[in-house]
Order: C-alpha cells, then structure tokens, then sequence
C-alpha cells in the first residue's frame, strides 16, 4: 500500500475525528466575536474566512466588483482544505488530543472558522458533501495560515455550524451602530434576501445573538458540545 500523501489529515486511531466548526451568519451577527470566544473556550484555533480569499478575490473587492458564486466556489472550498490542514498540525502538535479534554476542550483537533455559509450549497462545499477544488497554490495569499491547502481536502473533517442569529431589526440596529464601516443597510438586506435558514439541519446549532457577549459566549459553548456529544 502506497503511503498517504504528505498533504492528507491522519489522525491517531484513539482520537474522534477532527472537527471544523463555522459560526456562521449575516453581516453584523457576531460572528467573528462568537467564534473567536467559542475557539479559546475549546482550546483550539481560530481563522477568519475572509482572510482566506485568494488573490483574485481580493483584487476584485478591492475593485468594488461583488463576488460571484463562481468566484466564492473556490474559496468555499479552500476554507475546508485550510482547516483540515490546520486540524493535521493541532494533531501533529498533541494538542486539540487527549491533553485538550481537560480544561474546556474538545478532545480531539478542531478549528473555529467565521463565515457566512448563507446558502445551503456553501455549507454543502464546507461540509465536503460537493466536492470542490481550491485556488491554486499561486492565487493563495502570502501569510496563508496553512501549506497546502491548494490540495483538495477528504472527507476525514466533519463540520458543524453554529448559526449566529438574531431579528432583522436587532442586526440593523448593530449596522447602524458601526462607525465608518462599509457595510450598509441595504447590502445587509441583500444578505438577509438571500440566507436559506439553516435551522433544522442535523449538524447546526441556532444561537440567538441577544445578549451580553459573555452570555452569547456561553450559548454557543453549550451548543457546540450538545453536537459533540
């Protein structure tokens, strides 16, 4: 039997499978706050998707152009095949293992990751259901977080959603609170148009985002291990 490809997630036979958690939400739900405080109560790492946009995404933001589904298909795809890769590290490292059962882990490697997923076929791409290739490797950005991740990741990575969510006027009201951000009410009203409400899908858990950022913290902890368990 040829070996496994240096790129590939192995994971010790005593250890659960990895895990890649997405909060996930419109703009202005909190949820790179929420993943950033569900990662460091679970002792494992935490990225935010955006900065994972190849290249080209970026140039043409950068243009003011809106982002295609074509173009979000590839980047979908390169936040699984970098959280898989960040997984192999933790598990490399031994954290994220048995020492990370103690203490608020999780017992096995995991990465928090903070994205939209507003459609049922993004998260599809994120959960490796649809299959997709990421950029590659000369279109990733130069401070990419994991090597390559240009490679198609496996199916040895289950994901979870932790969907941030609140009232359409609960999220205006923290649009309208944002000093010198881009984001406005309409392009929040375009998001909201197009979010297919994840709520009933096995592996999400709804967190309603009212409440003080401890509190809010505490849900999505407690969500999180309700799908762990």
């Amino acid at each position: 039997m040829s070996p496994k490809p240096e790129h590939e997630l192995t994971v010790p036979a005593h250890l659960p499978a990895p895990v890649l958690i997405i909060a996930m939400g419109p703009a202005s739900c909190g949820k790179s706050t929420i993943g950033t405080d569900l990662a460091s109560s679970l002792h494992i790492p935490f990225i935010d998707g955006d900065s994972l946009h190849p290249k080209s995404n970026v140039e043409k933001m950068s243009r003011g152009e809106a982002l295609s589904d074509e173009d979000r298909l590839p980047w979908l795809a390169l936040i699984r095949s970098t959280a898989e890769r960040v997984c192999k590290e933790e598990s490399e490292k031994g954290e994220g293992g048995e020492d990370g059962a103690g203490a608020g882990g999780i017992g096995r490697p995991g990465v928090v990751v903070a994205c939209s997923a507003l459609k049922g076929w993004y998260r599809d791409i994120l959960r490796g259901v649809v299959e997709a290739d990421p950029p590659p490797k000369d279109d990733l950005v130069e401070d990419h977080p994991a090597p390559n991740a240009h490679h198609r990741a496996t199916s040895n990575l289950k994901t979870y959603f932790v969907y941030c969510c609140g009232t359409p006027e609960l999220l205006q009201e923290r649009i309208a609170a944002r000093k010198g951000h881009f984001f406005g009410a309409q392009m929040l009203e375009g998001q909201l148009a197009i979010l297919e409400d994840p709520r009933g899908e096995e592996d999400v858990v709804a967190v309603d985002i009212d409440g003080t950022r401890e509190v809010v913290g505490q849900r999505a902890v407690e969500g999180v291990r309700g799908l762990l368990e």
